[in-house]
């Protein structure tokens, strides 16, 4: 009987390991994995994956913990660059579980770690933000406080205006300005109790700045106040008020209004006859179209709000004077008028070359006009970024309300003209329109465009339209091709210059990066078991620099 007992005991262990060796051995498997990740053995832990998902299902929980100990001990890092890219890897993942590397970075020594690292944890929803956002504020960096400030006002964090007020006592009375806004987007009752002393402080720049910020924020509860404040007011408040009054729709100052119709200061005029006619006396056209045929910019700047006055506009476009032209080709564009498009190609492509475009604002800062400045000018100013392409960008977004014909042309000029800083945008807008004619272009450049940036970007787009093969390929080729570059390049200090190549055939790291990063993107939304393996394949064989952005990919795409 004790024989048959035992008999039965070994049979029974026999068969159980049968069943949980495979399973202890898998176990043991990731377990060194993870074991090689923690020792930096990067190729080593990524090719062993390879091998286990060769035979069974990607692990996609032991891929994000393998990216997570990649970003972690980049941000333990003494190297300040690698502490910046795995801020910069976590943010990208878009995933709350990169908080905690996150918050490494908030306590780095170094000043564009910890804004990087802030701006990224700004993005995420979580209860530990809010508790991220006030550590942020005890930073010993000015610039990390105030972009603290900004992003506890703007999720109308609890400790806001303590943390706010203390920060604004502490601080030179030149930066008092920046403070009005913040109260404004908080809007509780003691937030507003400041907002109502900004408007009577003895600093001008201060009572401007609330008094914007309660137009920009539609705070309409504050109105009677302006109501008391309007006469006794500076120029530049007078323009602002008359502006607060028709962006939040008050008729009861009409009166007031009217007599400021009739000043002889420029910018008060202006603003009262534009908030006259925005609050239903359409007679106020006539003068604004006036002032705007007397080369009065700020004028032909309003005429893109007020419908109809294209025939005006279209006149002026004939000026001797270029910042006329230019300001009412951008008018029309605004108001959906093709006859701006000849400007506007050298807005875009032939002035960009030599001159950058810039706003000019008024006194009260609610009206502005483009001007255009040589180049040469930020060197002489030696200011660090160009305002030019942003500007640019957006226009070029306006194009794509024109008629699609007008579109096409435009954008076929800058692919033409090897205009590289707004192949991205042109790309995204394409992909947006998708029409047959959209779609025929690109399929035109991707794969007969002598220029690599827009051959890339043209299969890339094709890609992202669902046009998988052979895009998904070429895009797998590219990264392969490009793997032992050093080509995730951060430009969060403007002091750094890019070292940007005069040849339109070959890319700057600029460029590239921003491509890569597109590229990986693209991937990584489509969580499907081959673009892991790209991204896997990749992140093993890369530069050991672009690893980190690549690590938060990893966690984006297996969220």
């Amino acid at each position: 009987m004790g024989l048959f007992k035992t008999s039965s005991l070994i049979k029974f262990t026999l068969i159980l390991n049968i069943f949980t060796l495979p399973l202890l051995a898998e176990e043991s498997d990731k377990r060194h994995i993870l074991y090689l990740m923690h020792s930096n053995e990067i190729e080593k832990a990524f090719s062993q994956f390879q091998k286990a998902s060769e035979t069974e299902a990607i692990d996609l929980d032991i891929l994000q913990k393998m990216s997570l100990i990649l970003l972690k001990n980049g941000a333990n890092s003494d190297d300040i660059e690698i502490q910046k890219l795995s801020m910069f890897g976590a943010g990208l993942s878009a995933s709350n579980i990169s908080l905690d590397i996150l918050e490494i970075g908030l306590k780095s020594e170094d000043l564009e770690t910890q804004l990087l690292s802030l701006h990224f944890i700004s993005l995420l929803n979580d209860n530990k933000t809010d508790i991220l956002l006030s550590s942020a504020m005890r930073s010993d960096f000015l610039p990390t406080r105030l972009e603290a400030a900004y992003h506890m006002a703007q999720r109308k964090h609890p400790h806001a205006v303590g943390q706010i007020e203390s920060l604004m006592f502490r601080l030179p009375i030149f930066l008092k300005p920046f403070f009005p806004h913040l109260f404004a987007m908080i809007g509780t009752e003691s937030a507003t109790k400041y907002l109502l002393r900004f408007l009577n402080d003895a600093n001008s720049d201060v009572r401007l700045e609330a008094i914007l910020s309660i137009a920009n924020l539609n705070r309409d509860d504050l109105l009677s106040h302006l109501r008391k404040k309007f006469p006794n007011s500076t120029i530049a408040e007078k323009e602002a008020i008359c502006h607060t009054f028709f962006r939040l729709n008050d008729t009861s100052s009409l009166e007031d209004i009217k007599k400021l119709a009739t000043s002889n200061i420029e910018n008060v005029k202006l603003s009262a006859l534009r908030a006259l006619y925005h609050l239903g006396d359409h007679t106020k056209k006539e003068e604004i179209e006036k002032l705007a045929k007397e080369n009065n910019l700020f004028a032909v700047s309003l005429l893109k709000e007020i419908p109809g006055t294209e025939k005006t506009l279209k006149s002026l476009l004939k000026s001797q004077n270029k910042l006329v032209k230019v300001n009412a080709a951008i008018s029309l564009l605004k108001l959906k008028d093709p006859s701006c498009i000849d400007i506007l190609k050298a807005i875009l492509v032939t002035d960009s070359k030599d001159t950058a475009i810039e706003p000019f604002y008024s006194i009260g800062r609610t009206m502005y006009y483009f001007k255009t400045v040589p180049k040469a000018i930020y060197k002489v100013k030696d200011i660090k970024n160009d305002p030019s392409l942003p500007i640019r960008e957006s226009l070029l977004k306006e194009t794509l309300e024109l008629n699609e014909e007008d579109f096409l042309q435009i954008v076929k000029l800058i692919f033409d003209s090897a205009q590289n800083d707004l192949v991205p945008t042109s790309i995204t807008l394409l992909e947006n329109l998708a029409s047959e004619k959209a779609i025929v272009f690109l399929e035109d450049r991707a794969k007969n465009s002598n220029i690599p940036l827009i051959r890339d970007y043209s299969n890339l787009a094709l890609y992202r339209l669902k046009k998988e093969e052979p895009y998904q390929d070429y895009i797998a080729n590219w990264i392969k091709n490009k793997n032992h570059e050093d080509i995730i390049e951060l430009n969060i200090n403007p002091d750094k210059k890019t070292n940007i190549t005069q040849n339109i055939y070959s890319l700057t790291k600029a460029e590239t990066t921003r491509l890569l990063l597109d590229m990986y993107v693209a991937l990584a939304s489509k969580q499907d078991e081959k673009s892991l393996k790209i991204i896997i394949d990749s992140i093993k064989k890369t530069n050991p620099k672009n690893r980190y952005a690549l690590a938060g990919m990893l966690i984006r795409a297996t969220q």
